[in-house]
């Protein structure tokens, strides 16, 4: 009998995963939401949903979800809170997802991935974050992948043959994520990406930076450049591998993407991205190899129960395997060879923008065929195997798939075809209308990360100054992540992401005319209130007893240090140089300032309702928050993270279990 299902357990396993990152995302955006969307935080969420409820008078609770899908509408408390009991929820379900195989069904990663959107629609600025997009895009695939019912305690059988279809759309995903994150950064144009600069720059001016980009940001400029063609490797030539029928390739194209999203990881602070793209690679594993990766990390000490006969390989296919695996390496090699160069001790591209275009125009229509034909194929062969090898039962359920399969891999194609300006009119008109009717619940996007590099001349930074009087002292408010004093070492924070720190590093490659919520930001310091303050460094604050007078915004270089011509480190890991007053110091009273927040509705409440005899719901929200904010919040994540897998290894050890595998 030959093993029916050879994906069953790597589908489990990526179930598992997603619900981990689901539960990092979650309570890491919950631990922020007093301060950036309570009724006297930064971007009041109850301002936003009265905007549309005065847009849409008189219409049901169901029309305004059809109109801006949040759970919110149906939630008979303030929208503050309703965001609070939303991320809670999420944390509870997907941690419970993580722990028992029963509930790591359909219906249960349905309430998840609702859960996050109800958040994200109306999380504005804040979430407005290629990663959050991602991982709505990937927990819908999850709905898909995911069996109706799991009766049994071991997926090895044939029960869920028929999501193998929506587990390729997860392969397609991590394609289109990759290909298009390393095609962007030669469409934009951007100088550093062309001369193989772009890491010169790139330690030193992203986000939030570990400690150990410090020390990547000094290597010598020729691992700087070789590292530039590995990305280039790795994120456009490689992905062509996931859709390989030599297993071997899928295999280390999976390693490849894992080996650069560990460096990535260590040297800067992207939240759950890293993570979240590891798990797609599990597209491109088998049960097979878990079996191996589980006998090799445990010294063969732990081996699964053969539950079915594998199959042995033929001669004929292991010649088949090893002319193919010689072929890539021939090909790739050979372009390798002819793409990039070497001379006078420095690498460069041996081709021009133009020769990108036509590259585009050449090899978008075969890409996008690329998708159809291989899910087509592979819809197919299930058909097939299915009717020869599988009960009526299991050809239905496959044929109920089918069509949210199609629907997804269809509407995928419109912001795919972005790569290559007016591609996407060749498109069918039947992708672009459905991508239409799609758009609300963000099932499908497109992707393109470090498309430009910035802080060419300098790391620009806002640094925020209050003050007592207009001639007086001004004293620097520091936060928790983000570049301000320069002794201070660089963190590791991811997964969690400071949200506000990050916007941070976005208005200052800007001005404040467009980033509107950094005025209410100000203003909140002037009014001193309790839940802002706590996105930052309370400890540090310089204005423990009274806030300040007047606050400002100031633009600074930051640089990192160099070592010691001894070879000894340096004191500071920062260097900076004043640029400009970004914003001029405003008053808690400023007429301009006020009429600026009211015309861009933020406005915090005069006189928040308090209640009484606050409800039940409202009372066990406080004691969590009080429980919760006794700790960092990358802390909270990795102790919610550590206790599922105690407790899932402990239910393995135990006469009963959580139903893990």
């Amino acid at each position: 009998m030959e093993r029916r299902d050879n994906t069953a357990r790597t589908r489990d396993l990526f179930l598992r995963l997603m619900s981990l990152v689901y539960m990092f995302a979650f309570a890491s955006i919950y631990v922020q939401i007093p301060g950036l969307y309570g009724k006297n935080g930064i971007m009041p969420v109850h301002s936003l949903i009265q905007t549309i409820f005065g847009e849409n008078k008189g219409k049901s609770a169901e029309s305004l979800f059809l109109h801006t899908p949040t759970l919110l509408w149906f939630m008979k408390v303030d929208p503050d809170l309703g965001l609070e009991i939303l991320s809670l929820l999420g944390v509870f379900f997907s941690f419970i997802c993580i722990l028992w195989q029963k509930v790591r069904i359909m219906p249960f990663l349905c309430i998840l991935w609702l859960l996050y959107l109800s958040i994200y629609k109306v999380g504005e600025t804040f979430l407005w974050f290629q990663w959050d997009i991602l991982l709505l895009e990937a927990g819908f695939l999850t709905i898909l992948v995911a069996p109706v019912v799991n009766r049994k305690s071991d997926p090895i059988t044939g029960a869920s043959y028929h999501r193998q279809l929506p587990f390729f759309l997860v392969k397609w995903l991590l394609f289109r994520l990759m290909f298009a994150s390393g095609i962007v950064k030669l469409t934009s144009q951007c100088p550093t990406w062309w001369g193989l600069t772009a890491l010169n720059y790139h330690y030193e001016s992203q986000c939030i930076p570990t400690p150990l980009a410090w020390w990547a940001h000094h290597s010598p400029d020729a691992v700087h450049q070789l590292s530039v063609i590995g990305a280039y490797i790795i994120e456009i030539a490689i992905p062509f591998l996931f859709i390989s029928p030599v297993r071997l390739h899928r295999l280390v194209a999976a390693y490849a993407q894992i080996f650069l999203m560990i460096l990535i990881y260590l040297s800067g602070n992207y939240n759950f991205f890293n993570i979240l793209t590891v798990v797609l690679c599990l597209s491109l594993f088998d049960d097979d190899h878990l079996d191996f990766l589980k006998d090799f990390f445990t010294f063969g000490c732990i081996r699964a129960k053969p539950q079915v006969k594998i199959q042995h390989v033929t001669p004929l296919q292991s010649f088949v395997n090893f002319i193919g695996c010689l072929g890539a390496l021939g090909f790739y090699g050979y372009w390798i060879y002819h793409l990039f160069g070497y001379k006078n001790g420095k690498f460069f591209l041996n081709f021009k923008p133009n020769d990108l275009n036509e590259f585009m125009k050449w090899v978008m229509p075969y890409l996008v065929a690329l998708g159809v034909v291989t899910f087509s194929l592979k819809a197919i062969c299930m058909v097939w195997k299915m009717l020869f090898r599988r009960s009526l039962n299991t050809l239905i359920k496959f044929l109920l798939i089918l069509g949210p399969s199609v629907y997804i891999l269809t509407i995928s194609m419109v912001p795919f075809s972005s790569l290559q300006p007016g591609f996407s009119g060749n498109l069918w008109p039947i992708a672009h209308t459905w991508h239409r009717q799609s758009l609300r619940f963000d099932l499908v996007h497109s992707y393109g990360l470090f498309r430009r590099m910035t802080g060419v001349g300098g790391r620009p930074e806002v640094v925020l100054e209050g003050s007592h009087a207009e001639n007086g002292n001004w004293r620097e408010y520091h936060f928790n992540y983000k570049p301000g004093k320069t002794t201070v070492s660089p963190p590791w924070v991811a997964p969690h992401q400071p949200r506000l720190d990050w916007q941070m590093w976005f208005a200052a490659l800007d001005n404040y005319h467009r980033n509107p919520w950094l005025i209410s930001f100000m203003h909140r310091l002037l009014r001193g209130e309790p839940d802002v303050l706590k996105l930052i460094d309370r400890s540090k604050n310089p204005f423990k007893e009274r806030p300040p007078k007047l606050i400002r915004a100031v633009l600074y270089h930051y640089h990192y240090t160099r070592p010691l011509k001894d070879g000894g480190l340096p004191k500071a890991w920062w260097k900076r140089e004043f640029k400009s007053i970004y914003v001029p110091a405003i008053q808690k009273d400023d007429t301009t300032a006020l009429e600026f927040l009211k015309y861009h509705r933020l406005m915090p409440l005069s006189h928040p309702k308090v209640r009484a005899q606050p409800g039940m719901v409202e009372m066990f929200c406080r004691k969590v928050r009080e429980s919760t904010e006794q700790m960092s919040p990358e802390l909270l994540l990795w102790s919610l993270a550590l206790t599922a897998f105690f407790l899932s290894l402990l239910g393995s050890i135990l006469p009963f279990n959580f139903g893990s595998n």
